[in-house]
């Protein structure tokens, strides 16, 4: 229920990059597989070059940034309960291991979204979206999850400088 209400009021309210495709409605993997075959297709027609860099973020979900994801809700006007429940969702987690019969101690999570939690995605996406937001709109970029697509042209080398 609260991930539903959080995503509601995201789209509604336009919180994520267009170019984010993951875990949204009406949208898929298959969008950056598009986007990326027709940036090929286009550099072949006009014969050009293309550049793609690729990133894959490791451990996405065990590193995300907990107090960015709390200020990111405060930052889009999240008020009361909600952002309260968040913050108790991601206050000290632990965990521990079975293998077999064997447990092993403790873990305490400090950082990261626990993983199974249907609103991990939710937070993360929430979270990682400020990635495409910092990339100049000249820069083409689209993100699925984790994993980052950036086409590089002759604008890109004027933004890195």
């Amino acid at each position: 229920m609260v991930n539903r209400r959080l995503t509601y009021y995201s789209e509604r309210n336009n919180l994520l990059n267009q170019n984010q495709s993951d875990f949204r409605r009406g949208r898929s993997t298959l969008d950056n597989l598009l986007a990326l075959e027709t940036d090929i297709r286009l550099a072949f027609l006009q014969r050009k070059h293309l550049v793609a860099i690729f990133f894959d973020i490791e451990k996405a979900y065990d590193r995300t940034w907990r107090y960015g994801i709390l200020k990111d809700s405060y930052d889009f006007n999240l008020r009361g309960n909600l952002p309260i429940f968040i913050q108790k969702l991601l206050a000290f987690r632990k965990f521990q291991v079975r293998v077999g019969s064997e447990l092993s101690d403790f873990y305490v999570q400090e950082e990261g979204v626990p993983q199974g939690s249907v609103l991990s995605v939710t937070l993360f996406n929430l979270k990682i979206n400020n990635i495409l937001n910092q990339i100049p709109q000249s820069v083409k970029v689209y993100l699925y999850i984790d994993d980052l697509y950036i086409r590089v042209d002759r604008k890109f080398k004027v933004w890195i400088k």
